[in-house]
């Protein structure tokens, strides 16, 4: 009976062991000790009765630990205590029922103290259903210790919960893509019995399946969801549930949406905890098959936060499948995103595909679809057998022209592979034209092959516009109007050969002139135009004297970031308190030692931005507003491998601050 009990409480150990390495290890290692001491039964007994109590120990700290938040303290403790959000009656009501939910142990007082301060942090308003009370139940479960639940709660709703899950929501769309991306069978049945996303995905998504599980179910799938610090895995996991079920779904007949529904919350709830580990497994394996582009492309649908510069509302609701950028294609040598490797399908002209084409792609005139469709039926047919016989894994990657009026072929060849329900079908978005303009821009020719100048189209379009070497790929990537881009050129050009004005780094503010060209505002380019004292009072405000001090915990956040200057870069941090962000250069030779780089309030952030082909690369523009106008004051340009994580910081500080409206 003691060995079955040993055995019983190792496997306990076992299950946990994925959640906490060290616990492995040292459990291991007391059992291999144990078994050489040759010590009593009786001793072995109580060690194992002990052993247990430190695993659970573990798994409470579990979320706190991977969440980030183990060593926040409490805003609970201290806050205003004002409860005059918009809605708050109606937020007054929802703690009443959720208080009966959680069968009075917990006041309705303290939950509306909760919620009333989560609202404050977030810098919204309280809105009814959309999944907080829900999570705020689950979490509440955890029996977590009380001063980590609220910051528990806060990282997990802002890290792993859509912005926006309102029935007409972008994330629907992207959604129905993905679904259509991997199994079209199912997406275009759904969508003839006219059961948009909306209607089954809108609890998945805004609880993360919280409100279709059990409570020891939901505790394990957040459990290992948050393990693998994905957000974007909300998708694939819904996609498993929605292909578990096709069998079904696809009995379903037209005018029975609701009934699809149904069978959908059904899947959802019958999920046990056993089954959770292979859920994940599942959905990993979509994750893989989906082109990394994609996640990287979308990611602000999840965190709720666009500091993209570039980026403009995308009209997915309209697009026959997945969009894949230009820009994707010209970062290596390989037809790849991630895991997918793509069999690219170039849908233009006989003529303009001699002139120039993509490297080890193929041609089908689409056009011959309507003028000759007998010979496109050859000509496809002939290009999916040497698919299936030599790239079978390689995922369809359609490139038209780029224009709504040359693509209507290409169109018709899409629709025609998602009617036949071929999956893994996408589209280069911006086609061919942006492509070109992306290999000019990171001079990779050698990813065109037959490239003529003089048969190019595009090519005879440039040598027409006037050209300003470098500076115009620049120009062209940063605005589309010639004349304000000539300006912000000119003034760059100045300094580069001014040797004084570049080494000279007693003044603060003139060292950040070495990157200043690359943004927009005018008085960034003209700082070396003018003397020192015309800089405006507080471009360097509050800055500290460069003295090494330790990265402590007095800084509510902290991101490793690498600060990049003209002539290079260094490491240091983005740090924040709660009315300051600072810019930390870290000492060399002196691990966990930075030196103060800058300190700006919160309140004179102008704007954070990234570009679309680095959206690591993130620009902090500091300043005031006079007469309605920015003034820039201070520029920094930080390379951040958590720039999403961070950038919501930034933000949700910035909120924090600002004063309440009045009701």
């Amino acid at each position: 009976g003691k060995k079955r009990m040993a055995e019983k409480e190792q496997t306990k150990n076992e299950s946990f062991s994925s959640l906490d390495d060290n616990w492995e290890t040292d459990v291991n290692v007391l059992s291999n000790e144990l078994s050489e001491l040759d010590t009593d039964d009786t001793d072995k007994s109580d060690w194992m009765v002990c052993q247990p109590v430190l695993t659970f120990s573990s798994e409470m700290q579990v979320f706190q630990r991977l969440l980030g938040v183990s060593m926040k303290p409490n805003p609970l403790d201290d806050w205003d205590q004002l409860y005059n959000l918009n809605n708050q009656c109606a937020l007054r009501n929802d703690c009443r029922k959720l208080a009966n939910e959680l069968k009075n142990k917990r006041s309705v007082p303290e939950l509306e103290s909760f919620l009333t301060l989560y609202c404050k942090k977030r810098g919204m308003d309280y809105v009814k259903d959309i999944g907080w009370l829900t999570i705020l139940e689950k979490l509440l479960l955890l029996n977590l210790p009380a001063s980590h639940e609220f910051n528990v709660f806060f990282a997990f709703t802002t890290k792993y919960i859509p912005k926006d899950t309102r029935p007409n929501a972008q994330i629907y769309d992207l959604f129905r893509l993905l679904l259509q991306y991997h199994d079209p069978q199912i997406s275009n049945h759904l969508e003839a019995l006219h059961c948009s996303p909306s209607t089954y995905c809108k609890q998945w998504f805004s609880t993360l399946f919280a409100s279709s599980m059990s409570t020891e179910t939901c505790h394990e799938l957040w459990k290992i969801y948050i393990e693998q610090g994905d957000p974007f895995l909300v998708f694939h996991l819904a996609i498993v549930f929605l292909i578990n079920a096709k069998e079904e779904i696809l009995q379903v007949k037209r005018g029975e949406q609701a009934q699809a529904v149904q069978i959908l919350e059904n899947m959802a709830s019958q999920l046990s905890v056993e089954d959770v580990t292979d859920f994940f497994q599942l959905a990993l394996h979509y994750s893989e098959k989906t082109p990394e582009c994609i996640r990287k492309d979308f990611h602000y649908i999840i965190f709720g936060a666009n500091f993209d510069e570039e980026i403009k509302e995308m009209q997915m609701n309209k697009m026959l499948c997945l969009p894949i950028p230009a820009i994707d294609l010209t970062s290596n040598d390989e037809m790849s995103s991630g895991n997918v490797n793509f069999f690219i399908v170039d849908t233009r002209s006989n003529a303009d595909f001699d002139s120039g084409h993509f490297v080890s792609s193929f041609n089908l005139n689409c056009v011959a679809i309507v003028d000759e469709p007998e010979k496109f039926d050859i000509a496809l047919n002939s290009l999916e057998c040497y698919k299936t016989s030599r790239r079978a894994e390689d995922h369809y990657l359609i490139l038209g022209y780029g224009s709504d009026e040359e693509d209507n072929y290409m169109n018709m060849l899409i629709a025609m592979f998602i009617q036949k329900g071929k999956a893994h079908v996408s589209f280069v978005q911006g086609g061919y034209n942006k492509l070109h303009d992306c290999i000019g821009q990171h001079n990779r020719w050698e990813l065109i092959s037959m490239h003529s100048e003089e048969k190019c189209h595009l090519c005879s379009i440039e040598k027409a516009s006037p050209k300003w070497g470098f500076f115009s790929k620049v120009k062209s990537a940063v605005s589309n109007t010639s004349n304000r881009m000539k300006e912000r050129v000119e003034a760059v050009v100045f300094p580069i050969g001014d040797d004084r004005k570049l080494d000279d780094k007693l003044n603060h503010a003139d060292s950040k002139q070495r990157h200043g060209k690359r943004y927009r505002q005018q008085s960034v380019f003209t700082i070396d135009e003018n003397s020192d004292e015309e800089l405006t009072p507080g471009a360097a405000v509050d800055e500290n004297p460069k003295e090494e001090i330790l990265l402590s915990k007095e800084f509510t956040e902290t991101f490793e970031c690498q600060e990049v200057f003209r002539d290079g870069s260094i490491n240091g941090h983005i740090a924040l308190t709660r009315t300051h962000i600072y810019v930390l250069h870290d000492v060399p030779g002196k691990q966990g030692y930075v030196t103060t780089e800058a300190r700006h309030a919160l309140s004179t952030v102008v704007a954070v931005t990234s570009r679309r082909s680095v959206p690591e690369m993130l620009t902090f523009k500091l300043g005031y507003e006079m007469n309605g106008s920015s003034k820039i004051t201070a520029v920094h340009k930080l390379y951040v491998p958590k720039a999403g994580e961070c950038a919501k910081a930034v933000k949700l500080a910035i909120y924090a601050l600002r004063p309440l409206q009045d009701p």
